[in-house]
């Protein structure tokens, strides 16, 4: 997702359920903290080891088991929504599923 600059229109969706979620509730403050995210991202996702050295990185931070299936549950959903899994996206979502042990 987004690897290619571009978001899907169910990408977009599921991001701003998720910002909603996170309680950015107001449009402008979603799309705030998109730019933000997107800003601090972008640099790691021109190599596909620096974006599975970082998604694998940022798993870390969720130690509590129902915010890592939560955080797998979201990964999956959006890396499957186009019904083209790579093999890169498959290899990540086996590693994260052994990270989060599910």
């Amino acid at each position: 997702m987004y690897a290619d600059g571009h978001l899907t229109s169910f990408e977009d969706e599921q991001l701003q359920k998720l910002l909603a979620a996170m309680g950015f509730t107001d449009e402008l403050d979603r799309q705030r903290e998109f730019d933000a995210a997107v800003t601090r991202i972008r640099p790691n996702v021109q190599s596909i080891h620096k974006a599975k050295e970082l998604a694998l990185g940022l798993a870390d931070e969720f130690t509590d088991r129902k915010q890592q299936k939560q955080v797998y549950a979201a990964v999956e959903q959006i890396m499957t929504a186009d019904n083209n899994v790579s093999t890169w996206e498959n290899t990540l979502l086996m590693e994260l599923r052994m990270k989060f042990r599910l």
